[in-house]
């Protein structure tokens, strides 16, 4: 009897025990699993996104412009005297040295004038020596004398005018370089400063113009780096900038700049077209995201930046350059930003997103 008593005595309690699970517990459990279950499934509702982390670009950046290749020198050579051309020692593609003799001028009318002047200062000459060797006090006036030597002068400074313009009748290069155009032939006549005889054009370095942009005047210094890339000839070729204008021209907001590059090989014509391409270095680079995170709405273009919370907001931006699959941006981040790709029409500011890892 005494250990069946023992077993009523300890069924009591593990019968309470039971219950209480049963009614106390158990509800409670399965109420705690209902509510993560309800949570999952909220939490599952939301919308899944892809981000990526908005950069900085780097500080080089390789601005492309097009550019009009020049002669470093080109000058039209005229004649000094009227006349007619006797002779012609150089024709187009001619190259010449600085001083070397282009062409010849006939001039008749100034090799008279040249006797006569001679003639001219001789008398004046021979009448100055005759009033200076009177040695009576008195017999010839000061002025006279003056007047003499006045006109003695004057004679010779004609006779040395003309005597220039005669060394003139020799057209000479003003510099190193290759004739690119001709035009007179022998026998031509010759009006002074009226028509150009010959250009002659220096080739062994060339300037390459290009107008850069208002939004990158400010890198560009002298001595930049350059390289300018002929599509015909399929080569770059390497030079830097010499100089600009100094001042953005008015009407395109840009600024005139010249590429000095060294030819000497004689690969490059003048009058070519090249693409020019910088090396422009920033202090602030700008900030570059793909193209397929720009949201186009009617308030301007925005992009969806995700917060740490996975809270979305819709941030204008300014958009500076477009690369095709890559953006400027100019104003609107500063860079790190999380930044939903291909965001939907259906996203709302401050509404809350899941993030695909």
């Amino acid at each position: 009897m005494q250990p069946k008593k023992s077993f009523w005595i300890w069924l009591v309690p593990v019968g309470l025990l039971a219950l209480f699970f049963f009614v106390g517990i158990l509800p409670r459990v399965k109420n705690q699993q209902e509510l993560h279950a309800e949570s999952d499934a909220a939490s599952n509702r939301l919308p899944l996104v892809n981000v990526i982390v908005a950069k900085r670009s780097l500080d080089t950046t390789g601005l492309t412009l097009p550019g009009q290749i020049m002669p470093y020198r080109e000058t039209q050579v005229f004649a000094r005297t009227q006349g007619f051309l006797r002779q012609r020692l150089v024709d187009i593609g001619s190259k010449v040295r600085r001083g070397s003799l282009l062409a010849t001028v006939e001039a008749p009318e100034l090799d008279q004038d040249i006797l006569k002047a001679k003639a001219d200062l001789k008398l004046a000459q021979v009448n100055l020596d005759r009033v200076k060797s009177v040695t009576l006090p008195g017999a010839v006036s000061q002025q006279d004398v003056d007047n003499r030597q006045a006109s003695f002068e004057v004679g010779r400074a004609s006779l040395q005018r003309l005597e220039a313009l005669k060394a003139l009748q020799e057209v000479r290069a003003p510099f190193n370089g290759i004739v690119t155009a001709r035009s007179v032939e022998v026998g031509a006549l010759i009006n002074t400063g009226n028509m150009p005889l010959f250009t002659v054009s220096q080739l062994d370095t060339l300037r390459v113009y290009i107008d850069v942009p208002q939004t990158y005047f400010q890198m560009v210094s002298i001595g930049l780096p350059a390289t300018v890339k002929i599509p015909e000839l399929g080569k770059t070729f390497t030079g830097k900038v010499v100089r600009t204008s100094g001042t953005l021209r008015a009407s395109s907001r840009t600024l005139l700049t010249e590429v000095a590059i060294p030819n000497r090989s004689g690969d490059l014509v003048a009058g070519l077209y090249g693409q020019v391409t910088l090396d422009v270095r920033s202090a602030h680079p700008p900030v570059r995201i793909p193209a397929n995170t720009l949201l186009i709405t009617p308030e301007g273009p925005r992009v969806v930046v995700v917060s740490a919370n996975n809270q979305v907001h819709m941030t204008p931006i300014t958009i500076g350059r477009d690369f095709g699959t890559s953006l400027e941006i100019l104003e609107g981040l500063e860079g790190d930003e999380r930044l939903v790709m291909n965001p939907s029409d259906g996203l709302r500011d401050g509404a809350m997103v899941r993030v695909k890892k």
